[in-house]
């Protein structure tokens, strides 16, 4: 940050239309404008249905909480702040619940994103970005979901179960200009997500990347890019080297519309262990029923993202589709990974500030032999200006699991309604 008031260049939308640059990017913005950095802390009532631990009870059934209810303590910061060649975004949220019927389910969830872009010359960009945090539900991002930045490590979306989850994402890159229209990108990251529940697998990872981009004309860009990532299960056999080449495409449709649309394939080669159920008369003859093996598998997978946005003075509509590859959710592990999403934000006229979004998401593993898992949410929250400092707030979330062959189907939601506090003159936006 010392560097960037020294430095002689003007920071600049240096890869065209509808490209994630990694580092700032959209970090901290809200309803389609920065906004600089602001704070907030709130006080609301909750109630919750279908809670969802790691845990069975007397005859061996799946334990679902239902009727929790009381009062959660928030606080945290968004925005943007930008020098003359750097640019800031910055998005913390903490909560703290406590149940009044069943305190032993008391939690926090808390998420820090942190993106800093800085232009060392005319030529010469760095990015940085960090995330990490803790979830004890996945009802906490349920809101806020269509808005947020695409990830490796995001287990809040694809969470099976409430348990405590720990997660640490850490990028860098360094984008090169080689001409006015051309630009090379090369970068890594390290991540980790571990889970306080032993049933659950925990994964650490690293990769690289590297991205050509030529800009065809002031509104349209085309490119091509290499992804290399690592997956590695501590405390259980397995792990997973993934390679990802795509092209991708990204215009902007008038003013206000952006549209990018990227292809490719995954190369995913995965080790690990299986068991196999014996035929009876083997396992009448060992004396056991079951075996573990150990298995490797190449799989080529493809990749896809649509994604169309529009980006108004007070607003944002976005509608997205992607086909990846994920490390998992703790249960499942390397799996393919097909997401939707379609999210309204609004903040500005008579004081309030609105957010509509719905997702779905499955995982399906590569290499485990085990059903797919589906899952469906959605939220809607509203802030609303009583004076200057005083914001009233009301959220509704829910969310539907399922894995259709095991039979298996849950549906959690949370209400809230209460008050916070955060001087400005633009409406409180939460998600």
């Amino acid at each position: 940050m010392a560097l960037a008031s020294t430095a002689s260049a003007q920071l600049s939308n240096y890869l065209g239309p509808g490209i994630l640059t990694g580092g700032a990017d959209t970090i901290g913005n809200r309803a389609g404008e920065q906004v600089d950095l602001r704070f907030y802390a709130s006080l609301t009532g909750i109630y919750d249905n279908g809670i969802q631990p790691v845990s069975v009870d007397s005859k061996g059934n799946l334990i679902q909480l239902n009727g929790l209810y009381g009062i959660d303590a928030g606080l945290g910061v968004y925005g943007v702040h930008s020098w003359r060649v750097a640019r800031l975004g910055l998005d913390y949220h903490a909560d703290f619940r406590h149940y009044d019927n069943d305190s032993a389910y008391d939690g926090t969830n808390q998420s820090l994103t942190l993106g800093y872009t800085y232009q060392k010359s005319r030529r010469l960009y760095f990015d940085v970005k960090g995330l990490g945090g803790m979830y004890t539900t996945a009802l906490f991002g349920v809101a806020g979901e269509a808005g947020a930045t695409p990830t490796i490590i995001n287990p809040q979306t694809l969470l099976l179960f409430d348990d405590r989850t720990y997660f640490l994402e850490g990028s860098v890159g360094m984008t090169y200009l080689l001409s006015p229209r051309a630009s090379v990108t090369l970068g890594g990251e390290g991540f980790t997500a571990q889970h306080q529940s032993s049933a659950l697998v925990g994964v650490v990872g690293y990769g690289a990347r590297a991205k050509f981009q030529y800009r065809v004309s002031r509104l349209t860009s085309i490119g091509a890019e290499y992804d290399r990532q690592h997956y590695q299960y501590p405390h259980f056999f397995g792990q997973a080297d993934v390679n990802m080449y795509n092209v991708f495409l990204a215009t902007q449709i008038g003013r206000l519309w952006t549209f990018s649309l990227s292809g490719g394939v995954y190369q995913v080669s995965t080790v690990g262990l299986q068991t196999i159920t014996l035929d009876p008369a083997i396992a009448r003859l060992l004396g056991v029923t079951s075996t573990v093996h150990i298995f490797a598998a190449d799989n080529w997978i493809p990749s896809g993202r649509a994604a169309l946005s529009r980006k108004m003075r007070n607003a944002v509509i976005i509608a997205a589709y992607s086909r990846t590859v994920s490390p998992g959710n703790g249960v499942y592990l390397t799996s393919r990974v097909e997401s939707g999403t379609l999210g309204y934000s609004y903040s500005g006229v008579r004081n309030a500030a609105f957010n509509l979004s719905l997702g779905y998401n499955s995982l399906s593993s590569i290499g485990q032999g085990i059903a797919p898992y589906r899952q469906f949410g959605g939220g809607v929250g509203m802030t609303y200006n009583f004076t200057h400092a005083i914001h009233g707030i009301a959220s509704y979330a829910v969310r539907q699991q399922e894995i259709q062959l095991a039979g298996y189907r849950g549906t959690s939601y949370q209400v809230s309604l209460g008050i916070a506090f955060s001087p400005g003159s633009l409406p409180l936006s939460l998600w």
